[in-house]
This record gives C-alpha cells, structure tokens and sequence, in this order.
C-alpha cells in the first residue's frame, strides 16, 4: 500500500506487559469512538478490490484484520492508495478474460476466517485462470476448516490442494469461469455464504447460489447483502423446500461518494458493557440501533439483564449494573456470548442471579473453542460454568470468586481477552494472559477504557 502501515503493538506501547487486568472501582463513564467495524471493512476491501473501477473507504479500522485485508487486496492485483489515516482509494481487479485476481505469489489471510473465505472464493471464482494461486494463514487459522465451502468450490468445477492435512489453509486453488450456479450445502459458517455472494456478484451476469440447510449466524448475511447494495448490487433472495436461493446480478460498481464503515458493533458492546459493570454510563457515537450490524442487538440483551441500554440520536448509550439472570437465544450474534458472559458472572455475584446462553454452535469454529475458554475462566473465579455444544451456563458458586489473583489464558483470541477483561471489573484479582491479542481488532482497548476511567493494570 502506498506509504506503508503502520501497525499499533500493544505489547509496544504499553510497555510489553505480560498480563494486564481490569479491576473494580474505576466508574467507566462518557463518550467512547470505538474502531469500524472490521466485518465491514473486510467485505468493503474484497468488494472494492473486485469492482469495476475505483472506490474510495473511510473510517477503516486498525486491527490486525483490517490490515491483512488490505494487504491480500493488493497482493491480489488491486491498486490502494493511502488517502489519510483510516482512508483509502481501491481500484479494482475484476474478474474475465485474462484478468481478475492474480496471487503471483502467495498471500495471507492473517488469522482471519472471514477474510480467509472471501479470499478463498475470490481465488477460486475471480481469479486468473491457468496458475495455482495460493491462500496461506496464520496462528489459530491454521486449525480451522470450512468444508462446505470448499466442496461448493469443487462442485463447480474449482481445482483445489490442500498444503496440511487439516483441509482448511494453507490451500492452492485454479480458478474456473463463472458458473451459473452454485450449491452449497450444510453450511457451518454464514461466511461461506457471504464469500460467495461477494465472488459471484463480481461478475457481469445472474447467478443463482442455491444454499441447502440452515444459514447460522443470519445477521452477518444480511451485513453482506447492505454491503453489496454500496456496490449497486440487489440480493434476491426466496425460500425453497430444502433451503434458500440467492439470486446475484453483477458486476460491482462503486457509488461516486465514499463508503463510510461505521463503528464496530462487537466493540460497541464491550464498552457498553464495561460501563454497566463498573456503575457507569457509555455512549458509543455514531453507530444506531437500526445499524445491519446484528450485534447492535446487545442493547436488547443487556436490557434484559436489569441494565438500561438505548439508542438515540447522539449514538448506543448503557448504564447500572445487572441485577438479574438472562436466558438469552444468540443464534443471530454469536460473537456477543464472551462479552454476556462477564455481564452473567457479574449478576451472579451482584444479584445470585443465573444465566443460559443458548444458539452458540458457531463458537468452537472461531479463533478458540469460545464456551471451553468461557466455562475455563469463570470457572476458575469461584463460579459454576457449565458448556455443550451450543450453549453456556454461568450460575452463582460458593464465594463468587476464586483465590486471591487469576490469570486467564485467553488462547490468543481477542474476544476472549475482552471478555476476561470485563470479569475483572466484577472480580477482584483477574490479569488477562496475552492482553496484545486484542490487536486484532482493537488495538487501542486498554489505553480507550482506561482514559474513561477504568482502572487499568499491568504485570511486566
């Protein structure tokens, strides 16, 4: 990319700490700008780097996902341009004869899965035809899989070598013209789904992906469907007798105006949290309920809970503590299970209240087995934590806590070191293992809360 980028290493700026912790006491109170939303600008970058012509990004994130993006968009062919902090201009590689993407050497994810299967389809349906292009990845990608993708891909006709015997990534690929239409059955992720929605909306043309089974996660589709309308793409979409059929007319076009990503709602719903666990009030700016950003619905959640939560003119706004159990369906966002997990624990302890979580199939398939990780940490605080295979149990123990100092592993996945984060405010004695992990998509988290108040510490 033009300039070069810089990336925030909170192991650097912070002083290289081996363990950091919140703790109770600090009121985390006023107004918190958390960064875009990485989802968004991951299908945003792979949308523009596959349109016809150039389209100008703004508010992107700086997380360690958002950059891989960026730099697999253009290894990929693209040409970006560095406007400003968090703005760039893409000219596109679309698909067709003797062009599209073109992975000369090999590129990488990063441990990203949802841009691991964009990129994935991409490769395979808008990439140059003839050579291998490889998709390569790192840390815990390295263990995840998606194999109805990758079968939908073979069913059409995709040359695919896989480079472990995992059968995820590193993976080889030999890209095919387009098909008129794709099958994918049984999928385990709505990632595939968006993955390839994006990949055959590059292309001039309908073709049909006809999608056998249960969508999980739907809320993230529909994220993909408002991202492609930036693009001038309208999703059709109708039930059938064994699933669904989305009907995708390209090619990408970008709008003359710039696509704004708007704040994360994942991070949105760690702050306001943070501030119901600590007796304080959050506003995150700038992000609506109406957003298509499916974890916008934390403000249902917490409500639930006891604590208040609305949404106004001004931005997401939460406050007070839990002072009750939940029992909560997240089939439609199950990204927000570690964040209502520390807000469980604290009712818990708070109010003896107990809580199920329910709809998180989707978790042991993301950068660590997230209901093993969760019952681990609450756990070893002095809590009853029960996990299946898709759902969580927090209930009141004996003490609320357990010895005097904790130390959680966050298995290098930064949702979990948000959520042992927020147990600290609840818990006395918690450090977070591996707080740097939170660069993936928050590189700023720890030095954010602890400017509205948080009491922040650090073992080196």
């Amino acid at each position: 990319m033009a300039g070069g980028r810089q990336r925030y290493n909170p192991r650097v700026r912070q002083g290289g700490s081996r363990a950091m912790g919140l703790r109770p006491g600090g009121v985390i109170a006023g107004v918190l700008r958390v960064p875009g939303s990485k989802s968004l600008a991951q299908r945003a970058l792979v949308c523009a780097s596959l349109a016809e012509g150039a389209t100008e990004i703004a508010g992107l994130p700086d997380g360690d996902d958002a950059g891989a993006a960026l730099t697999l968009v253009e290894a990929a062919g693209a040409r970006v341009e560095r406007l400003s902090p968090g703005a760039v201009r893409v000219t596109g590689r679309p698909p067709g004869p003797d062009r599209g993407w073109s992975a000369k050497a090999p590129v990488s994810a990063g441990e990203s899965g949802t841009l691991a299967r964009l990129a994935t389809a991409a490769l395979a349906l808008c990439g140059e035809g003839g050579p291998w292009h490889e998709l390569r990845g790192e840390g815990t990608l390295l263990r995840r899989r998606s194999p109805p993708l990758f079968d939908a891909l073979a069913g059409v006709g995709v040359g695919i070598e896989w480079l472990s015997e995992a059968g995820g990534w590193p993976v080889r690929l030999r890209a095919i013209r387009r098909p008129d239409q794709v099958d994918l059955r049984n999928p385990v992720s709505s990632q595939e789904v968006s993955a390839l929605l994006v990949a055959l909306a590059a292309h001039p043309g309908e073709t049909v992906l006809f999608v056998h089974g249960e969508i999980p996660s739907r809320p993230y589709v529909d994220l993909t469907r408002n991202v492609l309308e930036h693009f001038r793409i309208t999703v059709g979409r109708k039930n059938v007798a064994w699933g669904e059929a989305f009907a995708v007319i390209g090619p990408l076009r970008p709008w003359p105006h710039p696509l704004v990503i708007e704040p994360d709602a994942s991070a949105a719903a760690v702050a306001l949290a943070a501030a119901c666990l600590s007796g304080g009030e959050v506003v995150v700016p700038c992000l609506f309920a109406t957003s298509p950003q499916g974890d916008v619905r934390i403000l249902e959640h917490l409500a639930r809970f006891g604590c208040r939560a609305w949404s106004d003119r001004e931005g997401l706004h939460a406050a007070d503590p839990p002072t009750r159990g939940a029992d909560l369906d997240l089939s439609g966002e199950p990204d927000l299970a570690p964040v209502l997990a520390a807000v469980a624990a604290r009712a818990a302890i708070g109010a003896g209240g107990s809580s199920r979580l329910t709809g998180l199939g989707t978790l042991a398939g993301k950068e660590s087995d997230r209901i093993g990780v969760l019952a681990r940490g609450l756990s070893a605080v002095g809590l009853e934590a029960v996990g299946g295979a898709d759902w969580l149990e927090i209930r009141p123990g004996r003490t609320g806590r357990g010895s005097a100092e904790v130390r959680l592993e966050p298995a290098r996945d930064h949702r979990m070191a948000f959520a042992f984060a927020l147990l600290g405010l609840a818990v006395e004695g918690v450090w977070v293992a591996d707080p740097g992990c939170v660069a993936k998509s928050w590189p700023g988290f720890w030095r954010d809360l602890e400017g509205l108040g948080a009491r922040v510490v650090r073992q080196d």
